[in-house]
């Protein structure tokens, strides 16, 4: 039976899948999907954690009946309180062998296995998501994350291509010496902004070749290495993020500035418990952590027709090989360019924000 890793970007409004052959998530690209969230919701905000944890099961289910087995699964998340809440169905309907990661450290695992590829020792991430981008160097041989600086990025687009002008051309003078630079996005066009970035560093820049998919490949590539990535100095890069698979319950409870309130009161229980355990010295770890004796437990989650269709797509193989260094376009470009799509509209205090 053939090994397979399971990838999952989920956003409030869209989910994305990959499928990738090898226990380590370094084998070809076996399957993709992608589908829009119902974005009809009730005040819990609960649709994309349910779809996500439907679409798992579904595939697993897929995958069994093809003759693959469902090693792991990575899933890569924007809110901080649909990561909560995930995690909670995931241990409510007993499905294991999955991993909750931040973007960040979705696009951390995706440089680390460029910097393989490349054979690197070390290189620099450029991660931008529509108002901050953060710079970093990934090594290659343990994951780690240092050197880390964010930046938040200016409303004017001219000027917030200028400042990621700035932070590619600072990459080659990081104290690590990375030898190559790896540009990430989420909710930007990051095909436009790559010729202006490119020609702003010495060092050979590299993009995903589908960079809508890289979070959810990124992902994949954490879970399938998640002992690596538990012990990674990744805490360094995010003191105020869960990137390791550890849940800040005041991030949760909507303690920074700019985060939803936590005013489900259904959901105050489970905040208040997270800040407890944190008292206690206990790690709140966004994974399901059921026991195997609990593992043929019956699910009371239905599959919805996404993961019935889903089911039947999954398996049409592809003996494409994913890599991720992009061809040099030799364009050039101004800098009056639209790097934010238009529905990624800056976080008012009562919306979630957009966190790495």
């Amino acid at each position: 039976m053939v090994g397979i890793v399971l990838g999952v970007s989920m956003t409030p409004t869209k989910v994305r899948m990959v499928l990738v052959e090898g226990e380590s998530a370094d084998g070809v690209t076996v399957d993709e999907d992608d589908f829009d969230v119902d974005t009809h919701r009730t005040a819990v905000p609960n649709t994309a954690p349910n779809e996500v944890v439907s679409a798992i099961l579904g595939t697993r289910e897929g995958a069994a009946d093809g003759g693959y087995q469902l090693l792991s699964t990575g899933v890569t998340w924007t809110d901080h309180v649909e990561a909560a809440m995930l995690r909670d169905a995931l241990i409510s309907h007993k499905v294991e062998n999955v991993m909750l990661v931040s973007a960040f450290m979705a696009a951390a695992a995706l440089t680390q296995a460029v910097g393989d590829t490349t054979n690197y020792a070390r290189t620099a991430l450029l991660f931008v998501e529509p108002y901050s981008a953060t710079l970093a160097v990934v090594d290659t041989a343990d994951g780690s994350v240092s050197e880390v600086r964010r930046r938040t990025l200016a409303d004017d687009e001219d000027q917030a291509v200028a400042e990621l002008v700035d932070m590619a051309s600072s990459a080659d003078a990081l104290e690590a010496h990375p030898e190559g630079l790896v540009l990430v996005g989420s909710g930007v066009d990051i095909p436009l902004i790559k010729p202006v970035l490119e020609a702003a560093t010495s060092l050979e820049l590299s993009v995903p070749d589908e960079p809508e998919m890289a979070l959810a490949r990124g992902a994949a590539l954490a879970s399938a290495n998640a002992p690596l990535f538990a012990s990674s100095t990744a805490a360094l890069a995010y003191a105020l993020d869960p990137g390791t698979g550890e849940v800040d319950p005041l991030l949760l409870a909507g303690q920074h500035p700019g985060l939803l309130p936590a005013y489900q009161p259904e959901y105050r229980s489970h905040i208040e418990a997270l800040a407890a355990d944190a008292d206690k010295g206990k790690t709140n770890v966004a994974y399901s952590a059921v026991s195997d004796e609990d593992a043929d437990a019956k699910t009371l989650i239905a599959l919805d027709e996404r993961a019935r269709r889903r089911k039947s797509l999954l398996l049409v193989s592809s003996s494409l090989a994913v890599i991720f260094i992009a061809a040099v376009v030799a364009l050039e470009i101004a800098l009056a360019i639209s790097i934010r799509p238009t529905v990624a509209l800056r976080p008012s205090p009562n919306q979630n924000i957009v966190a790495p």
